[in-house]
């Protein structure tokens, strides 16, 4: 397998979320409201992105519940449609290589087994981050110590530190 049919199989991949995070999801993500208590992402997906770079900045990976208890996505390829986007995010997870427990430089000589285990790999840190970073959001809003600026999301981010459960 060449580095394109690999980011290829990379991007046929559905990302899950647990059913429990749907409230935080809800409280800032645009479901049409024109109205809302703080800054809004469009799609679940555009929020899922940031809790996973959240969850990556505080090195909070949390599993997913069983599978019953999780919902997907559409496929990563088409977040963001003609977007550097999806690359980049992937670049991110790509430098997590002891989470990722792979040497970069064994990839060509891998059998389809072994790859499709890397595969699974990347997709599961996304998952365990982005839930980490959900957790972490869903712990302030409830707590009431978010403020809404139209930078809160980037202040968030540039504030958080692995310190501050």
């Amino acid at each position: 397998m060449n580095s394109q049919e690999f980011r290829n199989n990379l991007l046929l991949k559905r990302p899950r979320y647990a059913v429990s995070r749907i409230p935080v999801l809800d409280a800032f993500s645009e479901k049409g409201s024109k109205s809302a208590d703080y800054s809004r992402f469009g799609p679940y997906y555009e929020i899922y992105i940031y809790a996973m770079m959240l969850g990556i900045k505080k090195k909070q990976r949390l599993p997913l519940p069983p599978r019953d208890l999780t919902k997907d996505f559409i496929e990563m390829g088409k977040w963001k449609r003609d977007s550097s986007l999806i690359d980049f995010l992937l670049m991110v997870i790509f430098t997590q290589t002891d989470n990722l427990q792979i040497d970069w430089n064994e990839l060509e000589d891998m059998g389809q087994e072994d790859l499709n285990k890397v595969i699974s790999s990347v997709v599961n840190l996304i998952e365990e981050y982005a839930n980490g970073g959900l957790a972490y959001l869903e712990e302030l809003w409830e707590n009431g110590k978010l403020d809404n600026s139209h930078y809160m999301f980037i202040d968030l981010y540039n504030t958080s530190s692995n310190n501050d459960n």
